[in-house]
């Protein structure tokens, strides 16, 4: 089993380090590197419990964030505060990952279908790729969305 975790780990690794090491690299310029790697060994266990690839992207975005928050926080004099911008992005990441949370949490169908829809594909396209009728896709969607909104409005 351990063998099998390494591959999830290093399949992993190989498709979002860049895109980890760019988004460290907005807060800690010179360090990114280094958080990106200790993310992955931080969160070595709970990344390979993760259910699918988007909940793992959403652990791994947030352990970044955080790491990133420490090291700032304890490099900085304690007077200073994080700029306007750098809390804004942190929001917007938070809330990235709270959407993610939510789509986890939709039926099978419905959060395949989301998904991708928010990698950019069209109902149509949808359709076609996961062998459904058009409408049934864009009942699916409805759905999902209907739920997602339903879910943002309890929180807000």
């Amino acid at each position: 089993m351990t063998e099998e975790k390494e591959k999830i780990i290093a399949r992993l690794y190989c498709k979002l380090k860049h895109e980890l090491r760019v988004y460290a690299a907005r807060y800690c310029p010179d360090e990114a590197e280094d958080i990106v790697h200790q993310a992955f060994v931080n969160g070595y266990n709970k990344i390979v419990e993760e259910r699918n690839e988007s909940e793992q992207r959403s652990y791994l975005y947030s352990t970044v964030k955080n790491l990133c928050l420490n090291f700032i926080r304890n490099s900085r004099p304690v007077y200073m505060d994080l700029s306007p911008e750098l809390m804004t992005e942190f929001v917007v990441v938070d809330t990235h990952d709270y959407m993610y949370e939510l789509i986890g949490r939709l039926p099978r169908k419905e959060r395949c279908i989301l998904e991708l829809a928010l990698q950019g594909y069209d109902t149509k396209e949808i359709a076609e790729q996961i062998g459904m009728e058009y409408n049934t896709v864009r009942h699916y969607k409805k759905e999902a969305y209907a739920k997602i909104r339903e879910a943002l409005k309890n929180e807000i």
